[in-house]
């Protein structure tokens, strides 16, 4: 099938991209001129990019498809499929690597205590925060599960979210987590379901009364093995944090579990500067995630490492904590980073375009580089196929149809959703 695209305003294609990172860092993340073109049309064959070229060139190839009339789709008798943009953006899919898809349970309760000035790690002592979620997802058949994520995933993919990460970690135990990725995997096969990629975060956090030396031993002796076994996720995730998974025992599960073909990723630095986005940089993990509190020079040595930097704005935003000033830093200096939703129990969003909205409203960062922190680069961090987060030919067709004129409209419009229509290589999402 053929897809034909005219009449956009502005296509942020990112193509300027290094390929040997597939990232956009630095000065260029500011550079609307390499990233941004104007009177680009785009054709899509079987859900690839085959050719991008000027409206008129576009419609002269393929002017057979288009009707007479003003139509905004139009499907050809033999399956062509024309779009009119009526002038508006385009933007690639939105590529969402950092969230924790499956849950069950409600924690709405714990808002109140918060506000009376409870912490997250008080909350974690009397038994609530992870543990409550823990037991209700435990309480969860997987029928109940897929049901769950199906609701999650059309909802991100309304917002334009063609790729998305989804983690375990609400199970603990070997039974659940093994469910919860089996879960994540029967969501592929939903209609209009973003690519998905799974990780192992059993770490997570001690399931209430355990010794905590035998459940390190458990989870790199009898879980992990049983995740690879099952053979869905791609990725292991710890938990990073004083109080939770100390260094070295992250450093135990992660480079058991890349031994055994794993890729990594990390939850560091949430809270304080606990070392670990250092260790992160050691292991060369794929990204290390918050890190509202790493140090510059854990910074700079995991951006040299390779490892991207993951922020995710909106966990700050629901605890009312300051936003970190370190993504302009990161910008000054070229080091990688990227940003995600972290949807969970306590920021119950799965909306990039909001993600954008608090970068750039409340953390002065330019909209193409948010953008390409939403995409390109959060791609980066993922096996994807090419193109994935950009707009270029021979790659993947995942792009949305802003509701703006202006590519930069993606993430000015907090509360409402900015994207008119949504293709993932080839099915339409309206």
């Amino acid at each position: 099938m053929d897809t034909v695209i005219l009449g956009a305003s502005e296509v942020a294609h990112l193509s300027s991209a290094d390929p040997k990172t597939g990232r956009i860092d630095g000065a260029d993340l500011l550079d609307r001129k390499k990233n941004i073109d104007e009177d680009v049309g785009i054709h899509i064959r079987n859900g690839i990019i085959k050719r991008m070229a000027s409206n008129e060139e576009i419609q002269h190839e393929w002017g057979h498809i288009r009707p007479d009339t003003h139509q905004r789709i139009h499907i050809t008798p033999d399956g062509n499929r024309w779009i009119n943009t009526n002038g508006k953006a385009i933007v690639p899919g939105f590529v969402d690597a950092h969230t924790h898809l499956l849950w069950d349970g409600d924690r709405s309760h714990e808002m109140a205590l918060k506000i009376e000035g409870k912490t997250y790690q008080e909350l974690s002592k009397l038994g609530m925060g992870i543990s409550t979620t823990v037991k209700a997802t435990r309480d969860a058949n997987l029928n109940r599960l897929i049901e769950i994520g199906e609701k999650r995933i059309q909802r991100a993919r309304s917002m334009g979210t063609t790729t998305m990460e989804a983690k375990s970690g609400y199970g603990l135990d070997s039974d659940t987590e093994l469910r919860m990725l089996l879960a994540a995997k029967s969501l592929e096969d939903v209609q209009d379901a973003p690519s998905l990629h799974h990780t192992w975060l059993g770490a997570h956090a001690y399931p209430l009364g355990v010794d905590r030396q035998e459940w390190n031993l458990h989870l790199v002796d009898e879980q992990l093995p049983a995740i690879i076994e099952q053979g869905i996720a791609t990725s292991v995730d710890v938990f990073c944090e004083p109080g939770w998974f100390d260094l070295e025992v992250t450093e135990d599960i992660v480079r058991t579990a890349m031994k055994n073909g794993l890729r990594s990723r990390l939850h560091v630095d949430e809270f304080v500067d606990g070392g670990g986005l250092n260790l992160a940089a050691e292991m060369k993990v794929d990204s290390a995630d918050h890190a509202g509190y790493s140090s510059d020079d854990a910074r700079a040595k995991a951006s040299e490492a390779g490892v991207n930097t993951g922020f995710l704005p909106g966990t700050p935003y629901v605890h009312g904590d300051p936003m970190s000033g370190a993504i302009e830093k990161c910008i000054k200096e070229g080091w990688k980073w990227s940003m995600a939703t972290d949807f969970n129990p306590n920021c119950r969003s799965l909306s990039i375009p909001f993600v954008g909205s608090l970068a750039v409203h409340r953390m002065r960062i330019p909209p193409i580089a948010a953008l390409a922190a939403v995409t390109v680069n959060a791609a980066a961090t993922l096996e994807t196929p090419l193109g994935t987060g950009q707009l270029i030919e021979g790659g993947v067709a995942d792009l949305n149809i802003l509701q703006t004129e202006n590519a930069d409209g993606w993430c000015l419009m907090p509360g409402d959703n900015p994207v008119e229509l949504s293709i993932h290589h080839s099915t339409l999402i309206s």
